[in-house]
């Protein structure tokens, strides 16, 4: 049975989108990665907003995101949100690579 918020997300083309798509973090050198490729609109933004809160201000953070509105999602969250917004390249394949600096609007929660 499904719940009233799965049918919800379903219904506006949100949550995880294709079939497997799950939200990956992980440390490369002296920056973070959150893989969000294959989830839409709004899923992949809430996603990304609660890994940064893990993350912490001041941290450099590379999205991969293969929603193909991104760029325009980014730009007012990473505003509205206090984050620094470095560059969006597509990438081969499809998708696209967005470098961000975390803003005082990330908490810090580590853990």
């Amino acid at each position: 049975m499904f719940s009233p918020f799965a049918i919800l997300r379903r219904w506006l083309g949100g949550g995880r989108g294709r079939a497997g798509a799950h939200t990956r973090v992980w440390q490369e050198g002296s920056r973070w990665v959150i893989d969000v490729r294959g989830q839409t609109c709004p899923g992949y933004l809430l996603e990304i907003d609660r890994a940064v809160a893990r993350i912490g201000p001041g941290e450099r953070v590379e999205l991969r995101i293969s929603y193909p509105p991104c760029a325009d999602d980014v730009r007012v969250w990473c505003a509205e949100k206090g984050h620094a917004l470095h560059g969006i390249d597509a990438v081969e394949g499809g998708w696209f690579s967005i470098m961000i600096t975390c803003g005082e609007g990330a908490a810090g929660k580590r853990g």
